[in-house]
């Protein structure tokens, strides 16, 4: 068990009682190795709801959402401040299907009726998107030049 040094206070007679310590916080759940076949089975289940699902009650999940929202900001010059690049590219990533993450993005727009090739021709049709698309290609699978 690892200690983290909370603060430090002022001790004029030099002794250990100048650390301030706190205890590390116990991991919430236990590791995976040890869940019954019933918790993974309900992990699975909330992990591919929280893909899918919509807040707002419609038919469009809020992961998808999110992808256009990135790519909306990213078209934007004047949002930079609050835009973060690694979300981006691996936004981009999991859209272009280089990776597929915890639920793949074909999956996520099939289940919900959405055609997986809508996002794809937006970030191919659009000369930053694709730009910042195969620069994010080039680093996860490099170049044969």
């Amino acid at each position: 068990m690892q200690t983290n040094v909370a603060a430090w206070q002022l001790d004029m007679f030099g002794g250990e009682a100048a650390i301030v310590v706190t205890p590390p916080k116990p991991d919430p759940l236990p590791d995976p190795i040890d869940w019954s076949q019933d918790i993974r089975d309900q992990m699975a289940d909330a992990l591919i709801d929280l893909a899918t699902d919509s807040r707002r009650g419609d038919k469009m999940p809020e992961s998808l959402m999110d992808c256009c929202v990135l790519l909306s900001d990213r078209l934007r010059p004047k949002q930079k401040a609050r835009f973060e690049m690694a979300d981006y590219r691996a936004t981009l990533g999991w859209i272009m299907e280089f990776w597929n993450g915890a639920v793949s993005y074909d999956y996520v727009c099939r289940v919900n009726g959405v055609d997986p090739e809508f996002l794809q021709e937006i970030i191919l049709n659009n000369p930053l998107l694709k730009r910042d698309m195969e620069e994010v290609r080039r680093n996860c699978f490099g170049t044969l030049l």
